[in-house]
């Protein structure tokens, strides 16, 4: 498919959503739904992980935004017999589809067949922390400063897609570790009761959602943050143990639009901890999750064709969820080599099979070398309604990276390439000094963006104005959010 043909399809797939979505689904019913965001602690691994388990159960939620899953969202999903979206560490009891055009800022949650709500996630930098530089004696001036330039760059463009899709008349839901308190928290009223609030400060991250037409719930169900300030961050581990002069605060937030109702919001967390409505003992996170009962009528999805996972292992099954614009038996969902023609290249092809024309398909993966594919919706006309892409690799492959030179001249700039990564949306590239073990002690990173093989610049913008100094280095593939390191490869860096 030419550029031309692909913007064609960019324009016509964007403009068929915008129809969709803008035509009310009048079959659709209110239904109660509990959303969860929990940081479970770099894979729910530091404590134990069956309690992970457990807290999600007798939370009794329905979708769980998860933070610092490593690797493990598919594990915790099997373990409670859910779905599961790796991509955005998302994982729920009603099946999740990961739409084209999303790229990663969000997916839907098929409540019944033809009825979805969006759900985002994020988990937003950490350092330098806003209120270590309250408690530090930062100015109010720098300590806007600095959300400016660590936090904001990274929310931005997730709602500018959020409220693109807002527009269009479908429900969001937005959790995640926002590394930010709210602006409804930090204010005269709550800077007289506690100390290490020194002054009121309209946080930049959560003005900026709710600017963008979203609804704190935990606020929203509790609207006083002296009597019920909702800490998520942290009262230590285990609870009540904290470091000398550590500060406490309400970080791990679930948002939604304005058009759901917010019927209540609850903590859960260490026994005994304040305002815990529900309580694991031990508790299996330095954070506390938030889980609200919200009310929302789904709304109908455009046509879609979306893979449920896009790192395939040669031999597994490759699982295909669709809106198909009819029943006819002209309508058909077929495969192709990445960039293919889908009339005239189909590998395979099915048709779509569910009442209501929205389902799943599955084709098989034996037969396909490793490579970039693509699913297409054919249309009766045979016109593409939908393409999404995804990856074959062989099983056990091992992931690797590297530099596109082994040395660099101070101040150039260094691309970094990957291969059979697992393509998870918090997959990262880390710079380190060569001889430095310590992993949290990266010179510079930048995300895969949940592909499994691609190519990154690590410039003045990533590494800063005065860039690496001469020396040798490494550049380290690291897992889904954590520290696992998969793969690395050494360069030098010339006076």
């Amino acid at each position: 498919m030419n550029v031309c043909s692909v913007l064609k399809w960019c324009v016509v797939t964007w403009c068929a959503a915008l129809l969709f979505f803008s035509v009310a689904n009048t079959q659709a019913e209110p239904t109660e739904l509990r959303i969860m965001t929990f940081n479970i602690w770099l894979g729910g691994e530091l404590v134990n992980f069956g309690k992970v388990v457990e807290a999600i159960e007798k939370s009794n939620a329905d979708i769980v935004g998860l933070q610092e899953a490593t690797g493990n969202t598919r594990r915790l999903a099997d373990e409670l017999g859910w779905y599961a979206n790796e991509r955005l560490q998302i994982i729920s009891r009603f099946p999740l589809i990961d739409p084209p055009g999303a790229d990663g800022y969000y997916i839907f949650a098929g409540i019944n067949p033809g009825e979805v709500v969006a759900v985002a996630n994020v988990h937003l930098p950490s350092d330098p922390y806003g209120p270590y530089l309250v408690r530090d004696g930062s100015t109010l001036e720098e300590v806007l400063e600095n959300e400016q330039a660590t936090r904001m760059p990274m929310l931005e463009p997730v709602l500018t897609r959020l409220t693109e899709l807002s527009e269009a008349g479908m429900p969001i839901l937005l959790t995640g570790d926002f590394n930010s308190p709210s602006h409804l928290d930090w204010t005269e009223a709550l800077a007289e009761t506690r100390a290490e609030v020194k002054y009121p400060v309209e946080w930049p991250v959560t003005v900026a959602v709710e600017e963008a037409g979203f609804i704190d719930t935990y606020r929203a169900a509790h609207p006083d943050p002296v009597a019920e300030p909702g800490v998520t961050w942290t009262y230590g581990y285990p609870y009540p143990r904290l470091e000398p002069n550590e500060v406490i605060d309400r970080i791990d937030l679930v948002f939604a639009t304005k058009d759901v109702e917010v019927l209540k919001s609850e903590i859960v967390g260490p026994k005994g901890s304040p305002n815990a409505d529900v309580e694991i003992e031990p508790f299996p996170s330095d954070h506390r999750a938030v889980v609200s009962t919200i009310r929302v009528t789904p709304a109908l999805p455009p046509l879609f064709v979306a893979v449920d996972k896009r790192r395939v292992e040669k031999g597994e099954p490759i699982v295909v969820r669709y809106h198909a614009p009819n029943g006819e038996d002209s309508d058909r969902i077929v495969l192709v080599k990445a960039e293919g023609d889908a009339v005239n290249e189909a590998l395979m092809s099915l048709p779509p099979y569910e009442a209501d024309f929205f389902g799943a398909v599955t084709f098989g993966s034996g037969t396909l070398g490793p490579g970039s594919y693509d699913v297409v919706l054919l249309s009766k006309n045979v016109e593409e309604a939908s393409r999404s892409s995804f990856w074959i690799v062989d099983a056990n492959v091992t992931p690797s990276v590297v530099t596109d030179k082994a040395s660099y001249s101070k101040g150039e700039t260094i691309t970094v390439s990957w291969e059979n990564a697992p393509a998870h949306r918090w997959d990262w590239l880390g710079i380190y000094a060569v001889s430095d073990a310590d992993l949290y002690n990266y010179l510079g990173f930048l995300y895969t963006n949940a592909s499994v093989s691609g190519s990154a610049t690590f410039d003045s913008n990533v590494l800063g104005e005065a860039m690496l100094p001469p020396g040798e280095y490494e550049v380290r593939l690291m897992l889904d959010d954590g520290y696992q390191v998969l793969s690395s490869s050494q360069f030098s860096v010339e006076p």
